[in-house]
């Protein structure tokens, strides 16, 4: 039983990587090389405590104001405006939607639930132990409104059994040495783990994957080969590659693969930006998060990454780089004097569908056809989990219930 598996980034590696240890063949399918896309910039935390969905009405309130700040944590790409339209009207439905938001919770408790356990498996099957650390993480508030503003969130964590300490300013300073005065407030999550390479860490799931009989070809697909209720081929580089399944796990772009089909993926570009900077005078080693102003400040193996915000925008669009030259602002801001020269910078695409939930399960009118993609900014966390469950769908077990709310079908 071939399977292929669409997308070479992290959640493509991981279920590439998931779905071989089950005994079959496996062919990996993308147009660049493994972890070279979105997988390839972002903070590195494995985010096991997020269980709010972006749609929820305390943010809905928030987007006018955040929009208009060019500056703000979230924005949009104004030459993509137009084209947003459709998906930010589908998400105010979602956002405003007591019922759209439980689902959220709902499914996020189950998928990181199940992140938590498949990340420690993996690391350990794939030899990625030297590529993470364990150190937790931290967030850090300026203001206590902010603090505050955060109360209910924390609250859903701590029903689910988080583990997490309250801070004041001068004990969240003492984690993390440097932190500007007046920082007020942190929350410190002790079980928390990052990476301090996550292209590396694809790089080497690839590695096993090839290592273990695995196949990787560099190839754009065009289309599928369908008989009845079943694809029988992937098109890619002119030829069609005979399988007996297909995974799509190709982020941003599943979209277009999705249309073949006949079904709908509205995914936007949640354009995420990192700055890489010498790591003068960091003297601190975990995640450091200043909530309010959206980025993660992460020490990797090539030095600082100041990674995040949000920029809603079209796909393939020219980047906004005065978001990067924003990052290096609020580093100051938040750590005086912490940070050298600018080593790199860049933006990737995050895949983002309007309720903020990933489309996780079988594909509607396919038998034959599985997708993980819509991760948003929490696909490194949950790329493990995806693999796993994509896995046993392809083994004839059944989904957590919870998982219905992430039914790729859902949009049409």
């Amino acid at each position: 039983m071939t399977v292929a598996v669409i997308g070479a980034g992290v959640v493509g590696m991981a279920t590439a990587r998931a779905i071989q240890r089950g005994g079959r063949p496996v062919i990996v399918l993308d147009d660049v090389d493994p972890g070279r896309k979105t997988s390839f910039g972002n903070a590195g935390f494995i985010a096991i405590d997020h269980v709010l969905p972006l749609a929820r009405p305390s943010v809905l309130k928030r987007v006018p104001s955040m929009l208009l700040d060019r500056n703000g944590p979230l924005t949009l790409h104004t030459p993509s405006l137009f084209w947003l339209i459709p998906w930010m009207l589908r998400f105010g439905r979602a956002a405003s939607s007591t019922q759209e938001v439980a689902k959220g919770v709902d499914s996020f408790g189950a998928l990181m639930a199940e992140a938590n356990i498949a990340w420690k498996a993996e690391i350990q099957a794939s030899g990625l132990g030297e590529l993470f650390k364990s150190k937790g993480a931290l967030y850090v508030y300026e203001t206590l409104a902010g603090f505050e503003g955060g109360a209910q969130e924390r609250s859903l964590q701590a029903a689910k059994g988080t583990a997490m300490e309250i801070l004041d300013g001068d004990q969240a300073r003492e984690l993390a040495p440097g932190l500007s005065p007046h920082i007020v407030k942190g929350v410190y999550y002790p079980h928390g783990m990052h990476t301090v390479s996550p292209y590396h860490v694809v790089t080497t799931l690839a590695e096993r994957f090839v290592a273990e009989g695995g196949r990787i070809e560099k190839t754009n697909v065009e289309g599928f080969d369908v008989a009845g209720d079943r694809v029988t081929a992937v098109r890619a580089g002119g030829r069609s590659i005979p399988v007996d399944a297909v995974a799509i796990c190709a982020g941003r772009a599943s979209g277009d693969l999705t249309r073949y089909l006949g079904f709908k993926a509205p995914l936007v570009a949640e354009r995420g930006y990192h700055v890489m900077l010498e790591p003068d005078n960091v003297r601190f080693d975990l995640p450091v998060s200043p909530a309010e102003r959206g980025f993660f400040i992460t020490p990797m193996r090539e030095g600082l990454r100041v990674a995040g915000t949000v920029e809603l925008g079209a796909p393939n669009r020219p980047e906004s780089w005065h978001r990067a030259d924003l990052l290096k602002k609020h580093l100051e801001a938040i750590f005086p004097g912490v940070g050298g020269a600018e080593t790199s910078r860049w933006m990737g695409e995050r895949p983002s569908l309007p309720d903020f939930r990933p489309a996780i399960g079988r594909a509607p009118r396919h038998v034959n056809v599985y997708c993980g993609y819509g991760h948003q900014h929490v696909g490194l966390t949950l790329a493990t989990a995806t693999g796993r469950l994509l896995a046993r769908l392809l083994d004839g077990e059944s989904l957590p219930p919870a998982l219905a709310h992430c039914d790729p079908g859902r949009f049409g």
